[in-house]
């Protein structure tokens, strides 16, 4: 699961965000679309439709490795300790943030959690989600649903400065009933508040629920409006389904071309199945100019980020020989990491090769 940063990682987000109340979603009939893989004999397994995702660091200056030496790295550590023996509240959460990251000191989540406890007890409502972060994982903790609920319920409660991320972690469990009962209209109330707060995983995670009619009436109409604003404000997982819409012309007019803009975006944020379906739709051709060299070269890079469905896709071009010389080798190495990563087409394609004699 992706670790939230605390609020510090939502200032850009917030201004790209308007903050006026959003509808409730209307009844609408939505069908879930049919998902879609590669164009050939052996098509990818599919790919969600929606997914919920949690928040996202943006990235963290480098450490300088093991340990964080650089001087960047120290400094930054050297302050934050500073402010939080001074008693700034906010430099403690930092220090934490050091800590569990290895920035300027060796890794020491314990210590992390500890820090995170004092922001948190302190009124910094970043501290609360980070430490309910680390009750989810079990990292310097014992793992605790139940706690980081709770952490999470009073950072996203915490005035005068919620935490965009602790609401939005309070919304997955509450769908999910991890640590509290299943609740999805609390769920979907949850999302909103953190969509309004700046999160863009917030809003991807409400359109999701008027996508599919959790906790809200289905309206798919306001599920694109949501994927829209979050993949704006850096959702990655926004502008994936976004970008399935309009690849098969769901609640937006079919554009090949609009899907391919956004999966490129879902996959230059970091999301391995965008990089997999920019792929398909190279490889596929039609609006887009056939390209299966590139094809290749995004399966690839989708099944490297571990992507699953990129590594059969592959494989499946390496049997064939399309965009890359023939080589069923190579092409039952890609079947088998997809089949050991759980794809079963994967396991399906490396048995065709095997009974067919191409491979040992």
């Amino acid at each position: 699961m992706a670790r939230h940063r605390g609020n510090s990682a939502f200032v850009v987000l917030v201004t790209l965000f308007s903050h006026a109340s959003l509808a409730a979603c209307s009844k609408k009939d939505n069908g879930p679309g049919e998902p879609r893989g590669t164009a050939g004999d052996a098509a990818a397994a599919p790919d969600p439709v929606d997914s919920i995702v949690n928040e996202a660091p943006p990235p963290l200056p480098s450490a300088g490795g093991a340990g964080g030496t650089t001087a960047m790295a120290k400094k930054g550590f050297d302050l934050h300790s500073s402010g939080c023996a001074r008693g700034d509240a906010p430099a403690c959460v930092d220090l934490g943030i050091d800590y569990e990251q290895g920035r300027g000191t060796e890794a020491d989540v314990a210590r992390a959690a500890a820090l995170y406890q004092q922001g948190c007890t302190k009124g910094v409502a970043s501290g609360c989600t980070d430490l309910g972060q680390l009750y989810d994982r079990g990292e310097g903790v014992v793992k605790d649903a139940s706690q980081a609920a709770g952490f999470y319920r009073r950072g996203c409660d915490l005035a005068p400065a919620p935490s965009p991320g602790g609401c939005n972690a309070l919304g997955i469990d509450y769908k999910d009933g991890v640590g509290v009962a299943a609740d999805q209209a609390r769920s979907a109330e949850l999302f909103k508040r953190a969509c309004d707060l700046g999160s863009a995983d917030g809003c991807t995670n409400l359109g999701f629920m008027c996508s599919t009619g959790r906790g809200v009436d289905q309206d798919g109409a306001k599920a694109i409006e949501l994927y829209r604003k979050g993949c704006e404000a850096g959702s990655a997982q926004g502008c994936h389904n976004l970008a399935y819409r309009y690849e098969n012309g769901v609640d937006v007019p079919k554009s090949e071309r609009s899907a391919l803009a956004l999966y490129d975006k879902a996959c230059s944020l970091g999301l391995a199945i965008g990089c997999n379906n920019m792929g398909g739709l190279y490889e596929r051709g039609g609006d887009i100019p056939r390209d299966v060299d590139r094809a290749v070269r995004l399966y690839a890079e989708a099944c490297a980020r571990g992507d699953m469905t990129g590594c059969n896709n592959v494989g499946h071009m390496y049997e064939l020989g399309r965009g890359v010389a023939q080589d069923y080798a190579k092409a039952a190495r890609y079947y088998k990491r997809a089949c050991d990563g759980g794809v079963s087409l994967g396991c399906t394609n490396l048995g065709q090769l095997e009974s067919t004699g191409k491979v040992k």
